[in-house]
């Protein structure tokens, strides 16, 4: 494993999902059994927990396991055939290319928290009211990171929608899918600002309180003012960076 990681034509999220796939069809972990903890993958094949979690992910879109609250990741019987749209993980370079994300995710997005305000099941909706008090509770922390709680929340209402190749597009984005994480925006976005992350819970919370009464146009509508709000600021960002640069 250590050999493959040292490969740089493919991802890391690549290989681990290479690496697990062909665990369970050997056999090594059989259907129904757990797979190894987050922490546990985390040492073994010494990657991030976004690697692990962006690998998870992946194979939980191509229905090889399912995540059960609290108790782990299981191994899922062979169902129907693997879908994959490509390798290439997206990895934004400039503020340009982070703006064309949240381009894309508009339309993936909007219609998403309008699927999950009709589908969701009380366990879907307790999953993304716990992503949300995660989130709350990391703006509540000094200098704490609130990237992973921002991500688990839009993954939760990609989870509820019952469609796996929403999840899976939503998956193939990584951290991409929250623009504060990429390159050197983060020295010029007040992400730890006061006023800033309220407006981003606020935003949260529009959004989760429309899936709960499962109204479609609000939820959708949400979504739209949030992913909307988010390239303001990101626009706002490139405004400071010209201006420094300039």
């Amino acid at each position: 494993m250590t050999e493959r990681l040292r490969g740089r034509s493919r991802s890391l999220s690549d290989v681990v999902v290479d690496e697990l796939v062909e665990r369970i069809n050997a056999g090594r972990y059989a259907v129904g059994s757990r797979l190894p903890t987050e922490p546990e993958m985390i040492a073994e094949f010494n990657v991030s927990r976004t690697v692990i979690r962006e690998a998870l992910s992946r194979l939980k879109a191509r229905n090889r396991v399912e995540t059960r609250h609290g108790v782990g990741t299981f191994v899922l019987p062979v169902g129907v055939r693997e879908f994959e749209l490509g390798a290439q993980v997206i990895i934004p370079s400039t503020l340009l290319d982070v703006l064309a994300v949240l381009e894309a995710r508009v339309g993936l997005e909007v219609e998403a928290a309008g699927m999950a305000a009709l589908r969701r099941s009380d366990e879907q909706l307790l999953a993304i009211e716990a992503a949300m008090r995660e989130f709350r509770h990391a703006v509540s922390l000094p200098e704490q990171d609130t990237v992973d709680p921002d991500i688990h929340f839009h993954e939760a209402i990609a989870d509820a929608t019952g469609n796996r190749f929403i999840r899976e597009m939503l998956g193939r984005l990584g951290q991409a899918a929250i623009p504060r994480t990429r390159s050197n925006t983060e020295k010029h976005l007040p992400r730890s600002s006061a006023a800033f992350l309220s407006q981003v819970l606020d935003e949260h919370q529009a959004i989760l309180d429309a899936i709960r009464i499962r109204d479609k146009a609000a939820a959708c509508e949400a979504m739209r003012h949030h992913l909307a709000q988010s390239v303001l600021r990101l626009q706002s960002v490139r405004s400071e960076m010209e201006r420094s640069d300039g």
